[in-house]
């Protein structure tokens, strides 16, 4: 099991980082999509992340040999592939529904959806804490829609499609961490999402069009790179992160991306009233994000508590010699 040597200052820095990356992500996607498809965004960040990790790889003599391992560690990498690519593409493609506000908030619910799989897969323990932090997920949620509840409760509307789209990417992207947690035994990290970087690229081909990179204007283009060095600083930092510190504690971090996002809008919309991309939030939904966030600190902190109680209980009880 990775063991990660503590160094809270470089664990915290590495994290909010990449917080604050995934947090701003989707103002820049919603922009961007104005000029690209979503599944042709995807592909340029894949095949951008795919280049640089390859050549990482090469150089450090890492490539993966897949064709040594087992066939059922090829059948997960298989469809944690296809998770990781749904999300990356389900996410990207209900911001044509939803703001940016909107799609961080019902993103959180990764953070349930992976304790509920752990629970249940891993068999790992839910504590009383935890369930806390769900109550708080679901009330934040329902306080975050407190004068849209109507409006989502109907397909008509294209709010409630796209909120069903984020939360499907949810799914799959918890589905990918899930089997990721498996693949750790096999693979680096680096070498998973390369992996899948380059099954991605592949498996998009037939639906993209490059084409229309031609057609961006500068700011588009400029906004497609920086999506495309998002992708590797945010990962790359989330990967690193592990490496100073737990993983639970790097989680809570980035629970905070929701805060990025609404106060990024906040301030565009500040400097440029005219900005449509913004749900511009009321206070009570603002407390709903907030309680987000406290649900998912908790959700992810609350085991490394435990484990540190016990730890302790069991020194107390077998003193040093």
């Amino acid at each position: 099991m990775h063991n990660p040597t503590q160094n809270h200052l470089k664990g915290f820095s590495l994290s909010l980082i990449t917080a604050i990356m995934w947090g701003i992500l989707p103002i820049a996607l919603k922009e961007l999509l104005a000029g690209m498809n979503a599944t042709t965004i995807v592909w340029y960040r894949f095949l951008v992340a795919g280049v640089v990790l390859f050549t990482w790889l090469v150089f450090n003599n890492q490539l993966p040999a897949v064709r040594q391992i087992p066939t059922r560690i090829r059948w997960m990498l298989f469809i944690a592939a296809i998770a990781l690519c749904i999300n990356y593409s389900l996410f990207s493609f209900s911001l044509n529904f939803i703001n940016a506000e909107t799609s961080e908030a019902v993103i959180q619910l990764t953070t349930l959806f992976l304790i509920l799989g752990g629970v249940t897969i891993y068999k790992e323990p839910f504590f009383g804490m935890q369930k806390l932090g769900t109550a708080l997920i679901v009330v934040g949620l329902l306080l975050f829609f407190n004068d849209r509840l109507v409006e989502l409760v109907s397909f008509d509307n294209r709010e409630t499609i796209g909120v069903v789209i984020v939360v499907f990417s949810a799914i799959t992207w918890t589905i990918y961490a899930l089997l990721q947690k498996q693949l750790l035994q096999t693979f680096s990290s680096v070498q998973i999402l390369f992996l899948i970087y380059a099954f991605s690229i592949v498996v998009f081909l037939p639906f993209i069009m490059p084409s229309s990179l031609l057609q961006l204007t500068q700011f588009q283009v400029g906004l497609l790179l920086f999506c495309c060095i998002n992708t590797l600083v945010a990962y790359g930092c989330f990967t690193e992160a592990l490496n100073y510190w737990d993983a639970s504690k790097v989680s809570a971090v980035l629970a905070m991306a929701p805060l990025v996002t609404i106060g990024s809008l906040k301030l565009i919309v500040f400097l440029s009233p005219e900005y449509e991309y913004s749900d511009r939030l009321s206070i009570v939904s603002i407390l709903g994000a907030l309680l987000l966030i406290v649900g998912s600190v908790l959700i992810a902190l609350i085991p490394v508590f435990s484990q540190r109680r016990s730890d302790a209980a069991g020194d107390s009880i077998n003193p040093p010699e």
